[in-house]
């Protein structure tokens, strides 16, 4: 039931670090970084959009989901690290990112990290640092702002431990994930997941994927989420854009704003009542934005 990658990219490390090359090949580049607990297969279940884009979409599963290895001390700057071996092996010299939630702060990394290798970044519905709960307390959920207190009786890698499981199950069947994916969702995530013909199933089959060979890529994002960001915001010289929705049941555009205040070329785009689902529905739009952008920005 789960496809195979388009590719796998043995590492210096001797890791495997699985993708999908879908799309345009002769496109932009643009490399998709998604959420938790998802994998490559979490994106518009349409890849001709990105064909019709102009994009060529490389996929990734991010270490420990899929079909990639887990990093046995994995932060956004090694995700970064992994990336640009991905676009070294795949003789792409410039690219630009789209992170999902999640996936927010490593395409946040790449621009700080690798900035010669990144012309534009996008980020939606993205992760904002623990240290912004204070500013930004009303537009995250609040289970989420409750990371901060949490951790004053816990390590990382102890609340990592505890989390994960309550995150995503373990050998569940595909019909499991299914009903996972709308357990507990508002009305506005509801009516973005039936907007799109597939989305529901190719959510499930995205988060069955993600966790076929273990939880290992969970652990990493909750130890991520009440861990500082090894990266400077303020070094981030690509243009980067923001793109929040006003329902989202997580992230809300305040966070976004927050983000964007502190990179000197960002900017915030509120899509009105959408949801968590925002990069999902409005898939065409974002990649379209992110070649624009890419083609605006000069070579460095």
């Amino acid at each position: 039931m789960i496809p195979a990658p388009s590719g796998v990219v043995e590492l210096a490390d001797g890791r495997r670090l699985a993708y999908d090359d879908v799309g345009d090949a002769e496109g932009v580049a643009v490399v998709y970084l998604h959420g938790c607990p998802d994998c490559r297969l979490t994106r518009h279940p349409d890849d001709s959009n990105a064909t019709r884009a102009g994009v060529r979409l490389i996929a990734v599963d991010r270490p420990g989901y899929g079909s990639s290895d887990a990093h046995p001390s994995s932060t956004e700057a090694t995700q970064a690290d992994d990336i640009v071996a991905l676009a070294d092996a795949l003789g792409i010299e410039q690219f630009a990112v789209l992170g999902w939630s999640s996936g927010g702060p490593g395409a946040l990394a790449l621009g700080a990290l690798h900035p010669e290798r990144v012309t534009a970044i996008g980020v939606a519905a993205g992760q904002v640092p623990m240290i912004a709960d204070a500013d930004v307390s009303d537009a995250i959920d609040p289970v989420i702002t409750m990371r901060a207190d949490v951790m004053t009786t816990m390590t990382p890698d102890e609340f990592a431990s505890m989390t994960s499981p309550l995150v995503s199950p373990l050998d569940a069947s595909f019909d499991i994930h299914m009903d996972a994916v709308v357990e507990g969702m508002d009305a506005a995530y509801l009516a973005d997941l039936q907007s799109v013909a597939g989305l529901h199933e190719q959510l499930a089959l995205g988060s069955l994927a993600a966790v076929e060979h273990g939880l290992a890529g969970v652990e990493r994002d909750m130890r991520a989420m009440v861990s500082a960001w090894p990266f400077d915001l303020g070094t981030i010289a690509a243009p980067v854009t923001f793109w929040y929705g006003t329902e989202d049941h997580r992230f809300k555009p305040p966070a976004g704003q927050w983000l964007a205040d502190r990179i000197r070329d960002a900017r915030v785009e509120t899509f009105d009542g959408a949801s968590h689902l925002l990069p999902l529905v409005h898939w065409s739009t974002l990649l379209e934005e992110l070649v624009l952008v890419t083609k605006e920005t000069p070579c460095r």
